[in-house]
């Protein structure tokens, strides 16, 4: 795969999505694809490097597969 992309599950708290879960390592080829293999009704926080070796920080959610 080309991009080891770092996930971390946001679970919400009293006020706003504060508490983060705990890290898992995904391999996807891109950030599309990845956002498939997640579940479209949570939200994570994503973090890896691109292919210009910038660090990229993001909060997504999942996509359906539909």
């Amino acid at each position: 795969m080309r991009y080891t992309y770092k996930v971390r599950e946001l679970i919400q708290g009293l006020e706003d999505f504060t508490e983060v879960g705990e890290a898992t390592q995904i391999e996807a080829m891109s950030l599309k694809k990845l956002q498939r293999k997640l579940d479209p009704k949570k939200k994570y926080h994503i973090e890896y490097r691109n292919k210009k070796d910038n660090f990229v920080s993001r909060t997504i959610e999942g996509r359906n597969n539909g």
